[in-house]
């Protein structure tokens, strides 16, 4: 496996980002979870293992000492001890999975971003306030009964 380095790579943008990504998926999880009309502990208690799952498993595969296409140390070759076990072909599996999982966020992230501030820009070039055409696609999208 080649060492990737760069911005992307270092393990303080990592934890961030894992920190940050399981507070998002806990928050998605609260709300769909609420809408389902369940007891309200049920809904704190998924919303918290949605988290820890999150958070953990992005942290057991930072700290393992394992290189994978989620996040390398740079080293030249992989240690000896940690190749060619289920551990390390988990690892490898996940970190793709991650690596993927963040690129295609990343993505959508950013069209979701261009497409609010185009309708932010409509918005003052027509003189409506701020937000309408967002408020007006979310009522679209779901209509109150």
């Amino acid at each position: 496996m080649e060492a990737k380095t760069g911005f992307f790579n270092s393990l303080l943008i990592r934890i961030t980002l894992a920190v940050i990504g399981g507070i998002f998926y806990a928050l998605l999880t609260y709300m769909i979870v609420l809408f389902l009309n369940v007891p309200y502990e049920f809904v704190t208690l998924a919303s918290v293992v949605v988290y820890l799952f999150y958070v953990g498993s992005r942290f057991v595969l930072l700290f393992s000492g394992i290189d994978s296409p989620y996040y390398s140390k740079g080293r030249k070759e992989p240690l000896s001890s940690l190749k060619n076990n289920s551990f390390y072909d988990t690892a490898q599996w996940v970190g793709k999975f991650y690596h993927h999982h963040d690129l295609f966020l990343f993505v959508f992230m950013g069209i979701l971003s261009i497409m609010i501030l185009i309708s932010l820009v409509m918005d003052g070039l027509k003189g409506n306030a701020l937000g309408d055409t967002i408020r007006m696609i979310w009522n679209a999208l779901l209509p109150k009964p």
